[in-house]
C-alpha cells in the first residue's frame, strides 16, 4: 500500500471530472456551480496523492457524504449534481470563524474496472504575484485566489473509494484546523466519520515500526547493537510535539549515526518507511502516548547452548555487564534477590 492509494492505484491515477464552488463568504446564498473542464490535471492529482495518507477514518451509519459518493459512483446521479449536494452541505456545515476558499470535488480513475475514486478538498485562497511581459518591461500583477503547492493551504482533505457502486468504509481524511490525526468537529460532522484506530493503538504500532526499523538495520547501528539505538532513536523524538513519518526516518538515521554513505542512508529511509507502511502508519501525523517513546526497550540474546537472556536494555552496563574472554562472551547478572525461581514446560528441541 501507497498510503490511502494502492500502488496498482496510484500508478493509473488520473483526475477525470472537477467541481468547484467558493465557501466560506458571509451571508452570500449557495449557488450551484457546474461542472468545468478538468485543469492543471497533474498539479492537483499531484496534491491529491501526497494529501492521502492511511485512512484511520470510518463513515458511520449516519453519514450524508457516503450515499452521495455511492450514487454518483453507481451512476444513479450525475458527477455534476453530486458534486453540487456534496458542496452545499459542505457550505451549510462551515462555520462562519472558518476562512473562505474553494471547495472542489473531484472525480477520478486508477486504470480499473468498476472503480471510482471523490476527493473532496477545501483549499484556501493564497494571495501571490506574478512576473510577466509587457512592451519589454517586467510587470508584476496580483493574483489574489491563487492555489499553490504549500501543504498548508489544503485546510480539508478527503479521498474515498467506490467499488461497485458501493463505498469503502474507510477513508483518507485529514483537517489542517485540528491537532492530527482528528478532524475538526463541523468537518467529521459533514464527513460522518468517526475514528478507526485510538490513540492508543497508533502508538503501540509506531513503538513496534520503530523497534522493528532498527532490528532490520542492526548492521548499520553502532556495533550492531540494537538496544542502546532503540533508546536513542526514541530520545531523538521525545522533544517532538507530534511525530510525522519524516520525524521517525530522522530518529532512525540518529540512532544510526547520520552515516555518510548515501546509499546507507537511502537503506535506512527506505526500510523504516516500509515498517512505517506495514504498521498502517503512512503519512499519519499524530501525537502518541506519554508511553510509546519512554526509553524501557527490553534487550534479549540466545547462546548457542540454548541459554537465552532478556532484560531491560538501561540495565546494560549496571546490573548486567556485558563482556569478552579468550574469545567467549560473558555475562554476569547481579541482583539483590530473585523474584521469580522456577522452571518451564519441555519444548521440543530442533533435530541436528
Amino acid at each position: 500500500m501507497l498510503g490511502f492509494f494502492t500502488e496498482q492505484e496510484e500508478a493509473g491515477l488520473k483526475l477525470t471530472r472537477m467541481v468547484i464552488h467558493v465557501v466560506g463568504k458571509p451571508g452570500e446564498p449557495f449557488v450551484p456551480q457546474p461542472e468545468i473542464e478538468v485543469q492543471q490535471e497533474e498539479f492537483f492529482r499531484l496534491r491529491i496523492i501526497s494529501e492521502a495518507g492511511d485512512a484511520i477514518h470510518k463513515f458511520s451509519v449516519h453519514s450524508r457524504v457516503r450515499p452521495i459518493a455511492e450514487e454518483m459512483g453507481a451512476g444513479t446521479i450525475t458527477f455534476e449534481k453530486g458534486g453540487q449536494l456534496l458542496a452545499e452541505n459542505f457550505w451549510r456545515d462551515h462555520v462562519k470563524q472558518s476562512t473562505s476558499g474553494a471547495f472542489f470535488v473531484c472525480e477520478l480513475e486508477a486504470g480499473l474496472p468498476d472503480r471510482k475514486l471523490y476527493a473532496l478538498i477545501k483549499y484556501d485562497y493564497r494571495e501571490a504575484v506574478e512576473l510577466s511581459h509587457a512592451d519589454g518591461k517586467s510587470v508584476l500583477r496580483a493574483i489574489v485566489q491563487a492555489f499553490v503547492k504549500e501543504r498548508r493551504a489544503v485546510q480539508k482533505f478527503c479521498v474515498i473509494r467506490v467499488v461497485g457502486g458501493k463505498a469503502d468504509e474507510l477513508i483518507s481524511a485529514s483537517d489542517r484546523m485540528h491537532e492530527a490525526p482528528d478532524l475538526t468537529d463541523y468537518f467529521a460532522k459533514y464527513l460522518g466519520v468517526e475514528r478507526d484506530r485510538s490513540n492508543d493503538e497508533l502508538s503501540l504500532r509506531l513503538a513496534e515500526a520503530i523497534r522493528q526499523s532498527v532490528e532490520d538495520l542492526r548492521e548499520f547501528m553502532p556495533n550492531r547493537q540494537t538496544g542502546p539505538a532503540l533508546a536513542k532513536a526514541k530520545l531523538a523524538l521525545q522533544s517532538k510535539e507530534k511525530v510525522s513519518n519524516e520525524d521517525v526516518v530522522d530518529a532512525i538515521m540518529h540512532a544510526a549515526g547520520f552515516p555518510a554513505d548515501e546509499k546507507i542512508r537511502t537503506q535506512i529511509e527506505d526500510r523504516t518507511r516500509r515498517n512505517l507502511r506495514r504498521k498502517r502508519l503512512q503519512d499519519v501525523t499524530f501525537k502518541p502516548d506519554a508511553t510509546t517513546l519512554q526509553v524501557r526497550p527490553r534487550q534479549y540474546v540466545k547462546t548457542a547452548e540454548e541459554v537465552r537472556l532478556e532484560f531491560p536494555a538501561e540495565q546494560l552496563g549496571q546490573s548486567v555487564i556485558r563482556s569478552e574472554k579468550d574469545g567467549r562472551i560473558v555475562f554476569t547478572v547481579t541482583t539483590n534477590r530473585l523474584v521469580e525461581d522456577g522452571t518451564l514446560p519441555d519444548r521440543p528441541r530442533p533435530r541436528a
